[in-house]
């Protein structure tokens, strides 16, 4: 896969990002604007990834249909309307429909069009498992996860500089929808379609109710006891994540005493962490180790280091507990996306990744509210709980091999079995 083939992929993941982290340090004061509390401001971040979860397997099913071209254009254009519509909020009057200011309903509504159309995170990782090799893979699903905690590191400064102008949020989100109306070009320029007409999935049949049936759309791969055993990995990895990351900013304010501005440089330092480890340290591990047992190693270095955060920790250590559990995922992430798509064929790979993207959304809009009630009651307490969710398939496997152990020994001292 050349550079240039890359490009425009790899932008579109750099906006999504951006578009996420763009809004970290500008929306409590878009909601405080509108007298909005904290329970209006979780509404609003969980929009994104509830939508998400439902609008990401009817894009990667589009894309294996239609191709991967066509649906991205589909999709950024709507990520632009998204931003679009949060700019039209600015200059509507604030009164209470049903007891809801006007301009929170329409930034909703924006959060909400984003989401559904966000899924083109499926296409972007089908793209890039149509146009590379099976050895390639690890290697580029690595530069995404590169690309992401760089998209990590500019968007909340972008968002913080954006918003401190005289027209406060909306100059954050003019920059934003310069930045998706840039990408959508290249997309539509530079961005050639990788699923080629033979490998389409033409007799795919797209109905809504069926795309946005998760149980449904799982179930579609039984047969494939690989991908069923992935998706299961992924919903269990990403919620302990989930859990870890809606928590780690808490336990710097509240422990190590960091205010929001050193809070911002945390999340900089953890972006250049994310660069670094996604990729430079994954693709090496890989390709030495390969890709299950350098994903095995990820989650091991992901449990260890969440659990260790059960200490009280300075904040040197602390630094270096957020540098592990930013390379558990950065072994994790790349490697796991790699087998996932492997395991299909190239017509089913726009569906598996929609579906895992909505597993991974479902995952992120339930770990913040498991994450928060845990902390809130045990504090400290709450992050080898974290950890040991990671263990969950761990333990189950040992116990299935223990559980067939035991099968073949009674088959073998049986008539049956002699």
């Amino acid at each position: 896969m050349t550079s240039k083939k890359f490009l425009p992929i790899g932008l579109l993941t750099f906006v999504n990002t951006i578009g996420f982290s763009i809004l970290i340090p500008v929306l409590p004061f878009v909601t405080e604007r509108y007298g909005a509390g904290a329970i209006t401001y979780g509404l609003l971040l969980s929009a994104y990834a509830f939508f998400q979860f439902l609008g990401a397997p009817i894009i990667g099913s589009l894309s294996d249909k239609y191709g991967r071209r066509p649906t991205l254009i589909l999709s950024q254009a709507g990520t632009l309307l998204s931003w679009v519509i949060f700019g039209i909020a600015y200059f509507l009057p604030n009164i209470d429909i049903l007891g809801i200011s006007l301009p929170i309903l329409v930034i909703f509504l924006s959060r909400m069009i984003d989401g559904i159309t966000g899924g083109n995170n499926s296409v972007a990782n089908a793209y890039i498992a149509d146009i590379s090799t099976r050895e390639e893979r690890t290697k580029f699903y690595g530069m995404v996860g590169a690309i992401f905690g760089l998209g990590f590191i500019v968007g909340p400064v972008l968002g913080g500089y954006t918003t401190s102008f005289s027209i406060g949020y909306l100059g954050t989100v003019i920059a934003a929808a310069a930045i998706s109306l840039f990408t959508l070009l290249m997309i539509i320029l530079y961005l050639k379609e990788s699923l080629t007409d033979e490998k389409r999935d033409k007799e795919l049949e797209i109905h809504l109710w069926s795309e946005i049936n998760i149980v449904k759309k799982i179930r579609e791969f039984k047969d494939n006891k690989l991908v069923t055993h992935l998706f299961w990995r992924h919903f269990i990895f990403a919620f302990a994540f989930g859990t870890f990351t809606s928590t780690f900013a808490l336990y710097a304010k509240d422990f190590l005493g960091l205010d929001a501005k050193e809070l911002g440089l945390l999340m900089l330092v953890i972006g250049i962490f994310s660069v670094f480890n996604h990729a430079l340290i994954a693709p090496k591990l890989a390709k030495k180790l390969g890709n299950r047992k350098t994903f095995n190693l990820g989650q091991l270095v992901l449990a260890l280091s969440i659990a260790a955060l059960f200490f009280r920790v300075n904040l040197m250590v602390y630094f270096a507990l957020m540098y592990l559990t930013n390379l558990g995922m950065g072994l994790s992430m790349p490697t796991f996306k790699t087998m996932l798509t492997g395991a299909v064929s190239e017509k089913e790979q726009g569906r598996v990744t929609g579906v895992d993207e909505s597993i991974m959304a479902g995952s992120n809009g339930l770990a913040p509210m498991f994450g928060g009630f845990l902390y809130g009651g045990l504090s400290l307490g709450a992050f080898p709980i974290f950890a040991s969710i990671l263990l969950i398939p761990y333990l189950l496997w040992g116990f299935d091999k223990r559980k067939q152990s035991k099968l073949k020994s009674r088959q073998a001292v049986s008539p049956g079995g002699q």
